[in-house]
């Protein structure tokens, strides 16, 4: 008797834990929302139907880590990280730049379409060794095509490479699935740890 009033009280408290996320993630909508007719929506022109769902998901597809490293003998070694992003509905992009006597970090916004994006000079970040950037500066141009991505040298340009970088060639390559797959799995058993330690 006393078994199966614990294990009520304890399917009770579930469901109320459970009620009270919903309600507070918005899963659950009051009744008023629930009576909402489209209809009562005024309807959008083609140039604004454009603008809201071109935009936003033309530059969602650049989200990712993207990297390049070149090499000269006998022992140096630059390495080049962009981490593209979006913040407040607009995107930028982490540039940083590692090598012998080499320490950059940036910030660059990114503007452009789902084929072609160009890195424009935002603002130094902390650790940045050297300053040779103003706003504004194009530091490099991506573009997609069907087997490769290309980098067109703005500001930025290799350190390393006799010939200084040469546009439309690949360079930068996109971080593989299997690394992204790795940093999700590595966030799960994170995330198991931590629960396994809050439920013990």
């Amino acid at each position: 008797m006393i078994n199966r009033f614990i294990a009520r009280s304890i399917e009770s408290a579930i469901l109320a834990l459970v009620i009270v996320s919903m309600i507070g993630c918005g899963a659950v909508t009051p009744s008023s929302a629930l009576n909402y007719n489209a209809q009562h929506e005024p309807p959008l022109n083609k140039r604004e139907e454009a603008a809201t769902t071109k935009a936003p998901l033309s530059l969602e597809s650049w989200i990712g880590e993207y990297g390049f490293s070149e090499y000269a003998p006998p022992d140096q070694n630059m390495f080049y990280s962009i981490s593209i992003y979006e913040e407040d509905k607009s995107y930028y992009a982490t540039i940083h730049m590692d090598g012998f006597q080499t320490m950059t970090r940036l910030q660059a916004q990114v503007e452009g379409d789902g084929q072609a994006i160009k890195l424009i000079f935002d603002k130094y970040l902390p650790d940045n060794l050297w300053e040779p950037y103003r706003p504004g500066d194009v530091l490099l141009r991506l573009e997609k095509t069907d087997s490769a991505l290309k980098t067109f040298w703005g500001k930025i340009q290799p350190m390393l490479k006799d010939d200084h970088g040469e546009s439309g060639k690949t360079y930068f390559e996109a971080a593989s699935k299997k690394d992204e797959v790795e940093e999700e799995e590595d966030g799960l058993a994170k995330y198991d740890q931590t629960r396994d330690k809050v439920n013990p």
